[in-house]
């Protein structure tokens, strides 16, 4: 029942106190955190953190005067050595490029977008904390805001990385999509667990792409590109696949042959 449990509704008996001890000593021993003032986690997903990008793009792109400004702050940051500690992997200088906009029904162009926005993060605040710019001072981010972003840029950065992948080469990728989706369904899973506060939104994710899966699985045309291929052949669809659908390909495949030879 423990794991099932969601919300809990109580009046001001006594005895809720000791429940919500027991609770939140259950949640600690499953390294659960437990927030005597609320969820900060979920209140800074209530404040949509993609969507703040969005409006951080939009403001500091709304003019070419304030993107000029932004690429001052950005070198003058570099040849001040003002960055040094407050970027990943001992940077010191950020590249000087523009932010990006997306298109909200295209979520690779998002990833683009939050990429972006976490790259040059330091300089976003710095600029937004300019007296000019005192009328979109409030679209400063804080450091809640900015984990909770960057579990959503690694999160959305898997499926980027498969599109990106099957989008690359000039010979026909036919082959490759139920593989990357396998392999995208895979490491979507490993998330779920690491970043289990947006577990739920990986689960919508993995249910659509499971129904891909299941789909595609059934067609004849992925089963017989994925066999022609030499890098996969039916090694691979007998190491992935349920049994019935590796003899459904074979068959598929024999078929094939016997049509043509």
């Amino acid at each position: 029942m423990f794991s099932q449990l969601g919300q809990i509704t109580m009046d001001n008996a006594s005895n809720n106190n000791t429940l919500m001890v027991e609770i939140e000593g259950e949640l600690t021993r499953r390294d659960i955190p437990f927030d005597h003032d609320g969820n900060p986690y979920a209140r800074t997903l209530e404040r949509d953190p993609v969507g703040q990008c969005r409006a951080i793009v939009a403001a500091c792109r709304s003019s070419g005067q304030r993107r000029r400004r932004l690429q001052a702050v950005i070198q003058e940051g570099n040849e001040n050595g003002f960055w040094r500690g407050k970027l990943p992997d001992g940077k010191t200088t950020l590249p000087t490029v523009q932010l990006l906009r997306d298109c909200v029904t295209r979520w690779s162009s998002t990833f683009k977008m939050v990429d972006r926005v976490l790259m040059l993060n330091p300089a976003i605040q710095s600029f937004l904390l300019e007296t000019q710019n005192a009328d979109i001072s409030d679209l400063s981010m804080d450091a809640k805001d900015t984990d909770v972003l960057r579990d959503i840029h690694q999160i959305i950065e898997v499926p980027h990385v498969a599109q990106e992948l099957l989008s690359s080469e000039r010979t026909p990728t036919l082959s490759m999509a139920l593989p990357a989706y396998e392999v995208l369904n895979m490491q979507w899973t490993q998330l779920r667990s690491t970043i289990w506060e947006l577990s739920h939104y990986i689960d919508v994710g993995l249910d659509k792409l499971k129904q891909y899966i299941n789909e595609g699985r059934k067609t004849r045309i992925y089963a017989l590109s994925m066999i022609v291929n030499p890098s996969i052949k039916l090694d691979w669809l007998k190491e992935h696949w349920e049994a019935e659908d590796v003899e459904n390909a074979r068959e598929w495949m024999l078929q094939a042959v016997r049509h043509f030879f």
